[in-house]
């Protein structure tokens, strides 16, 4: 009988080389990502839902439909949910608009 791996043994060699679509929708995930690159994180990294909806000014039937839609990953505890700082600051990012868009709602 062979010794047991440690995890970060298993998650290497899955990231390294997936084998399955399992195996390659996991090395996609970023918090693999996070582990492959030894980030550390910490907790002041995380956020509650209340904070989230405090800092961006929205509805928690809002940061409902984010969730269930896929725009905002989490994390669930019991029913305490938690979001990570990053995934909030990319999504302001992403969704950033530099110019005015001329004419809005015109109906010429």
């Amino acid at each position: 009988m062979s010794n047991p791996k440690h995890i970060s043994e298993i998650l290497r060699e899955i990231a390294q080389n997936p084998q399955s679509d399992f195996e390659k929708t996991i090395a996609q995930l970023p918090c693999m990502q996070a582990f492959l690159e030894n980030k550390e994180v910490s907790l002041e990294d995380w956020i509650d839902g209340q904070d989230v909806m405090h800092t961006l000014h929205i509805s928690p039937r809002t940061l409902q439909t984010l969730r269930s839609n896929g725009t905002l990953p989490y994390s669930r505890i019991g029913n305490k949910i938690y979001y990570r700082r990053q995934d909030i600051i990319k999504i302001l990012s992403d969704n950033y608009t530099m110019f005015k868009i001329r004419n809005y709602g015109d109906n010429k």
